[in-house]
């Protein structure tokens, strides 16, 4: 982080100081030292009150995107979850090794991990070997593969028990009342039926 913050300021005075060198070089060619100095004091808060504005604003967006990520119901992420409890259960995993494997099925690094649960990135490492051993599974790429591999099947199937044909239900009652008579008579102002039906 503050390796971060000493970038960001760098940064933030080299602007200010190329401001104040434009600005100086030719809008006021024929400023004393101290009006030099103002103008870089007045550069570098500007800058860094811009700085400051623009990464709030990033680091909510990604906050919101990340919580949406999370969200239940919100998409193929939301549909692991489902995949997780099940496998967790025949897996044996603990509660907290289940919350791992969810959210390293969804993508999450192990930094990022650690950062959501309030843990460690050791502890989250162990936490996945111990997933790994009783998975049988190898890696985080192949947690991510099955786990996307059983979404797909739940979706299949549900898409096939959706656009399964339904079996007729005689005890509906029907919207528009049925009518017992032909409604092209055979005989109508002397023109045959399949004259009245073109």
């Amino acid at each position: 982080m503050n390796r971060y913050m000493v970038s960001a300021s760098v940064l933030v005075l080299c602007v200010a100081g190329l401001k104040t060198v434009l600005m100086t070089s030719f809008v006021l060619p024929s400023v004393d030292m101290g009006k030099v100095l103002g103008l870089f004091a007045l550069f570098t808060a500007l800058t860094a009150g811009v700085s400051y504005f623009a990464y709030n604003r990033v680091r909510a967006l990604v906050e919101a995107q990340r919580k949406l990520k999370l969200a239940p119901g919100q998409g193929d992420t939301a549909s692991k979850e489902p995949v997780i409890q099940q496998c967790a259960r025949s897996w044996g995993l603990s509660k907290a090794e289940g919350e791992v494997a969810l959210l390293a099925a969804k993508g999450f690094s192990n930094s990022e991990i650690a950062e959501m649960r309030g843990s460690s990135v050791p502890t989250v490492k162990t936490q996945l070997g111990s997933i790994y051993q009783k998975s049988q599974l190898e890696s985080r790429y192949q947690l991510i593969a099955f786990v996307t591999d059983e979404v797909c099947e739940m979706a299949t199937e549900s898409d096939h028990r959706a656009n399964a044909p339904s079996e007729p239900n005689d005890n509906v009652t029907p919207l528009v009342k049925k009518s017992s008579r032909d409604p092209y008579p055979p005989q109508s102002q002397g023109l045959p039926k399949r004259a009245l039906a073109r």
